[in-house]
């Protein structure tokens, strides 16, 4: 089953050079979020793949689904 696609928006990444880009989650981990940019700004662009803390990717919980991709859980 298709995943639906959780989108958000940058906030204090690199000194605010993406500063309310959106971006797609990709992937969560232990120490942020991987996240793919659906535009371009200055060097970076549409498409580039981006890792950020928690703090640094507010997600749309308007497009929180059930099958979107969750923290891995440690096992022991």
């Amino acid at each position: 089953m298709k995943q639906k696609m959780l989108v958000g928006t940058i906030h204090g990444a690199f000194d605010g050079a993406l500063d309310g880009m959106p971006a797609r989650l990709l992937r969560t981990g232990k120490f942020g979020y991987t996240v793919e940019l659906l535009a371009s700004k200055d060097t970076f662009h549409q498409g580039d793949h981006v890792h950020l803390s928690v703090t640094e990717f507010e997600i749309d919980m308007r497009t929180r689904h059930e099958d979107a991709p969750r923290q891995r859980q440690r096992q022991a």
